[in-house]
């Protein structure tokens, strides 16, 4: 059982993890609690996809052609001629960042930082990436198959080098 990455139709993330979790898989959607003001004014709180169209599931490889026929999935991520595995830490670590109750944001353009260790604090044995961004530091988790980097902002105190 290993962590895939299945690449949606846009905006049907949400549709595509209610039909997953219906069907009884182990799926992850990252999402943040967001405060979206329209144009009239009005504002509302939402949940906001944070890898917009993939989402994660824990499954067999053999179950793959399976779950690429569910509705508003386009297909699962290869790298080369294997399907993209994510670690199940980095998925914990995620999983970790969404309940520090904190902005998390994620970006394409990432500059590869220095490899770091988090020594204390909830995310605690968490590696990734230290990142800085106009004088804040950031701890990363690296999602290289699909160009992407959850953030979190991170006091220097709490990491180490590797």
């Amino acid at each position: 059982m290993n962590w895939y990455v299945f690449y949606t139709r846009s905006n049907a993330e949400k549709a595509v993890y209610n039909e997953l979790l219906r069907r009884k898989y182990n799926v992850v959607l990252p999402m943040v609690k967001t405060l979206r003001i329209w144009k009239n004014r009005q504002k509302k709180i939402i949940s906001k996809v944070i890898f917009r169209s993939y989402i994660f599931v824990r499954t067999a490889e053999t179950e793959i052609s399976t779950i690429v026929k569910a509705p508003n999935i386009v297909n699962c991520v290869r790298f080369g001629n294997k399907y993209s595995i994510i670690p199940d830490r980095d998925i914990k670590c995620i999983i970790q960042m969404l309940s520090l109750g904190q902005e998390l944001y994620t970006g394409q353009n990432y500059s590869e930082g220095e490899q770091v260790k988090v020594v204390n604090g909830p995310l605690a044995g968490a590696k990734g990436l230290l990142l800085k961004q106009k004088d804040k530091y950031s701890f990363g988790i690296l999602l290289s198959d699909i160009k992407q980097c959850a953030c979190v902002d991170i006091d220097l105190s709490m990491i180490r080098r590797l």
